[in-house]
């Protein structure tokens, strides 16, 4: 059971620095909540998925 865990913490870090270097190339348009649009980087998951999560001034 230990084993799977630290499997599955592997392969999360793992895709979590692929995603990472994958939003260095990308950019997304970010609407706030005053009616600007700013441009951002964005991940894997915005552009696949739609999900939406800020996280260090990225959409991952």
């Amino acid at each position: 059971m230990k084993s799977a865990l630290i499997g599955v913490i592997i392969i999360f870090g793992i895709s979590i620095i692929g995603d990472f270097i994958y939003t260095e190339k990308n950019y997304c348009n970010l609407n706030t909540n005053m009616g600007v649009t700013e441009q951002c980087k964005c991940g894997f998951l915005k552009k696949q998925f739609n999900i939406e999560i800020y996280f260090f001034d990225r959409l991952w």
